[in-house]
């Protein structure tokens, strides 16, 4: 099953893994060899869009999966008066689309944040070889895993802390997903536009603006339009674990927990 964002903006090559600069942070890094040429069977199209074209909207039927190969993406959900509401940004060799397997067509809309490839893979053809490849099987529950993670860690951000640890957590976790796919993790690009950083952390346009300026001003970051520099990891770290932050219902034990996976998520950003 394939979905109608098939016939947007079709190509007319579709590259191997082999040539694939993110191949090994992808789906794909989880393959055993012997199931690879069905794996890259389970890929039915390499889609390249330009910068604000849709890959899948709201309410279309799901049937595959999508990892972006360069660029970026944001997915987004519009409210019943015409507000977006971004859910989340996609590097290279991330998964999204996950949205859809509940109830059966996509919940958000994909939009490229700058020009960007994105590989699109039947689901039920990864379904079907996750059943041969344990390897693939894991990897395909992490990543399922990991989305639900962020979605969490975001509600409790946007519910309880103040803009300034949001702002600080946002750019220490890019960091981190940037390490983890070999670019700079001090040194980096912003796909996304202050208006979308502002949607996707709950504030005003304004106020990221303001708290960027102010980061900027405290010596923690360096910045010149989207290029960010992360000058004092040290002193965002600390701003993103701010108890004062957290919220005052966290059983016994919660808060240090809490503050303890931020630490080791973010305490090799800045070696």
């Amino acid at each position: 099953m394939t979905t109608s964002c098939i016939d947007n903006e079709k190509t007319h090559s579709v590259h191997d893994c082999n040539h694939c600069s993110v191949r090994s942070h992808c789906l794909a890094a989880g393959v055993d060899g012997e199931h690879f040429d069905e794996f890259e069977a389970s890929r039915f199209d390499l889609r390249v869009l330009r910068k604000g074209h849709h890959l899948f909207r709201a309410g279309e039927p799901f049937g595959a999966l999508f990892i972006v190969r360069s660029g970026a993406v944001k997915t987004a959900v519009v409210s019943q008066d015409g507000e977006e509401q971004v859910t989340g940004f996609y590097l290279p060799g991330e998964i999204f689309g996950l949205d859809g397997i509940d109830s059966g067509e996509y919940s958000s809309n994909a939009i490229a944040l700058e020009t960007c490839s994105v590989c699109l893979y039947s689901f039920d053809k990864l379904i079907s070889l996750a059943q041969k490849s344990a390897r693939l099987q894991r990897q395909l529950w992490q990543q399922a895993s990991r989305e639900i993670g962020t979605r969490q860690k975001m509600l409790m951000t946007m519910g309880h802390r103040s803009a300034e640890a949001r702002m600080a957590e946002f750019l220490l976790g890019l960091a981190s997903r940037f390490k983890a796919i070999g670019y700079s993790a001090t040194n980096f690009h912003l796909p996304m536009s202050r208006q979308d950083i502002a949607d996707y952390l709950g504030m005003s346009v304004e106020t990221v603006c303001r708290v960027l300026t102010r980061f900027q001003k405290q010596g923690r970051i360096q910045r010149a339009q989207r290029e960010i520099k992360l000058v004092n990891v040290e002193a965002l770290l600390a701003l993103s674990m701010s108890a004062s932050d957290l919220p005052d219902p966290l059983p016994l034990g919660t808060r240090q927990t809490a503050s303890s996976q931020r630490s080791n998520s973010y305490a090799a950003v800045g070696r």
